[in-house]
């Protein structure tokens, strides 16, 4: 089965190829057009001489250009065979490619719903989990925003995001602070999100394909959807519509912040409204 980047490259080579059977056939009916005009005007001309030389000359070239009229004609019936032919491959193919994505993302969300059982598997275990240190058995604090991100992402826009969070007294759970050395990053995720108000999630082409990106969106909205109340906080970070749209149609439907519309004041204030 070919793949959509096969699929692009063939619809892009027959739109090509479409569009140039239409300048061919747009050229030969100019050409036809052309010819009927000289064709008109030279048998004026014959209507108006009396010259006999005039009108053998004229005779001759309504003669050339019935000839061009009737090659222009045979072309286009060609390049109209041409044309509706390559319609239809290109037609074929982009049913092709719409059929293939919609395949890719009922994969995907196969691939959300198994994450989400084995995420669900995994807090089971970690409740009933009775060999914590002590340390870990102390009451757990409790955090206002988890914030989940690709690390690529932290220059330029998470770490400023993250410090203005926390100069606005909101606690937050923030992997560069909350993850000791030598601690279990899966477990530490866990505890952050069980413990977390809302999560703030930063939607990017490189959180897209990150693992740990998914696990804790997973978990966001399993815990959204158990508890029946509102966790998730989505904010667009150089990431189109049709990106979201394509990684999950559900996220793609939620009300997002954008970092390329809103400055990270504005993200703050919001989410002080969300906290009061």
């Amino acid at each position: 089965m070919p793949s959509t980047s096969m699929l692009d490259s063939k619809i892009s080579r027959l739109q090509r190829e479409l569009k140039q059977f239409e300048s061919q056939h747009a050229k030969e009916l100019k050409e036809e057009s052309d010819a009927l005009s000289k064709i008109n005007k030279a048998q004026a001309s014959i209507n108006r001489t009396k010259s006999t030389s005039t009108m053998k000359n004229k005779r001759n070239e309504i003669q050339r250009e019935n000839k061009k009229s009737s090659s222009a004609k045979e072309k286009q019936s060609k390049l109209a065979t041409k044309i509706s032919k390559k319609r239809t491959e290109l037609q074929k193919a982009q049913a092709d490619l719409q059929s293939l994505k919609q395949k890719e993302q009922d994969k995907l969300f196969k691939q959300q719903e198994r994450k989400l059982k084995e995420f669900k598997y995994k807090q089971s275990v970690i409740t009933s989990d009775d060999n914590f240190s002590d340390d870990e058995s102390q009451v757990q604090k409790e955090y206002d925003v988890f914030i989940s991100h690709s690390s690529d992402d932290k220059d330029g826009f998470v770490n400023d995001l993250a410090k203005a969070i926390k100069e606005a007294d909101i606690s937050i759970w923030y992997d560069s602070d909350s993850i000791g050395w030598g601690k279990s990053i899966r477990q530490e995720i866990d505890k952050g999100l069980r413990h977390s108000r809302y999560g703030i999630v930063v939607i990017s082409p490189s959180f897209i394909d990150k693992y740990w990106t998914n696990y804790e969106l997973d978990g966001i909205l399993n815990k959204e959807s158990s508890s029946n109340q509102q966790m998730l906080l989505p904010i667009w970070h150089n990431v189109t519509a049709d990106q979201v749209n394509k990684y999950s149609y559900s996220l793609s439907d939620k009300l997002a912040l954008n970092s390329g519309i809103n400055t990270i004041n504005e993200i703050v204030e919001n989410i002080k409204n969300l906290l009061k």
